[in-house]
């Protein structure tokens, strides 16, 4: 048998089963087919002499006690009084007589008569027809016999008028109808017909539950693949999540040290800005000490100090500016420019006549800004 197509256990049903059962074959299945013919056939021929012999031995007697079958009768040629036309061993089929008058002289008929002082069936031919005055009797002779037969026959002693003969058969016929010959020819052939068939029963029963049983086999092996495969999910979905896990607090630790970084860069940098301030700071004190010393005057110092201090130009702006409120005046880089340009005066005076407001203002410097570059 072929493996079993892999499936979930529940999908393996009945169905499947029967077709493993009908896939099962004998190795020698030509020899078994052969023995099966042959065993079939003699059972055939046993039930049908079985048949026959049990029917005309012990069912339907009908008239004189002879058994009818299908209005026919039939019995075995013991003696050769009627040779050449009926031989000993022949079995003869006779109808049975519905109405005695339509007999005639030539006729061969099967009779009760008394032979040896016992009462037996015998098949000789008609000789002659009397009236016995409101019945018939008839006197008969063996076509083998010299003599008529020395017992007449009445109507009521006959049981059938010759149909036909089977040559030879009416020895078998003899034979069944002995114990001996039906135990031989029925009883024992049909016995082992069945005993034949119940072995072969059995043996596709034993087959039969080989399939359930390697069914049940396959079956279980799929419940456990889906088990172990289960398993190996849950393992690698643990790992997973492990690994996840352990990526995770990597990613959040690097961050961390990132961020510790950063901000010891940061810290850092404005340390260093702090520094650099400082000793831009120190300069400047020194410079502006020397440019005292020097004898400038307020005015002219500022305008050197940027490029003294290499200031940048939001540091100069922003010196200018500071240097303008502590004086409470305009920064020193813008009185030129405002008494240059009239209508700078006049957009200064206007913005302050309307309180322009910082974001307008901020505004205005984006949109001059944007128009320049």
């Amino acid at each position: 048998m072929k493996g079993i197509l892999k499936k979930k256990p529940e999908e393996i049903d009945e169905q499947q089963l029967n077709a493993e059962a009908e896939a099962i074959e004998p190795k020698d299945a030509k020899k078994h087919k052969i023995i099966s013919t042959i065993v079939n056939v003699i059972l055939v021929i046993a039930i049908v002499i079985a048949a026959t012999a049990t029917y005309t031995s012990y069912v339907s007697t009908s008239g004189n006690g002879v058994p009818t079958v299908l209005g026919l009768r039939v019995f075995s040629i013991q003696t050769d009084s009627m040779y050449p036309t009926l031989n000993p061993g022949d079995l003869i089929i006779d109808k049975a007589v519905k109405d005695s008058s339509q007999l005639q002289v030539g006729d061969i008929i099967t009779y009760w008569t008394v032979i040896n002082g016992e009462r037996v069936l015998n098949t000789h031919r008609i000789s002659q027809i009397y009236d016995g005055g409101g019945h018939l009797i008839f006197e008969t002779k063996g076509d083998n016999n010299s003599i008529s037969d020395s017992l007449t026959v009445h109507e009521s002693e006959v049981v059938g008028i010759y149909s036909s003969r089977i040559a030879g058969v009416g020895k078998v016929f003899d034979y069944l109808q002995t114990s001996t010959g039906f135990l031989i020819v029925v009883v024992i052939p049909v016995f082992l017909f069945f005993l034949y068939y119940l072995i072969q029963f059995f043996r596709v029963l034993f087959e039969y539950q080989n399939v359930k049983n390697r069914i049940k086999y396959e079956q279980e092996r799929g419940r456990t693949e889906d088990l172990i495969d289960e398993e190996k999910r849950k393992v690698e979905a643990a790992h997973k999540a492990e690994r996840d896990r352990i990526e995770a607090e990597l990613r959040e630790k690097l961050k961390a040290e990132l961020a510790a970084e950063e901000a010891a860069a940061a810290e850092k940098a404005d340390a260093e800005a702090k520094a650099a301030e400082e000793a831009k700071k120190t300069e400047a004190e020194a410079v502006l000490k020397k440019l005292l010393a020097s004898g400038m005057s307020a005015d002219e110092i500022l305008e050197k100090l940027p490029s003294l201090l290499l200031l940048s130009e939001a540091e100069t702006e922003e010196m200018y500016d500071l240097a303008a409120r502590s004086r409470h005046t305009v920064s020193a880089d813008l009185p030129e420019y405002i008494m240059e340009k009239d209508i700078v005066r006049a957009a200064l005076r206007t913005a302050k006549k309307h309180n322009v407001t910082d974001k307008q203002w901020e505004d205005f410097i984006r949109r001059i800004t944007k128009e320049s570059d």
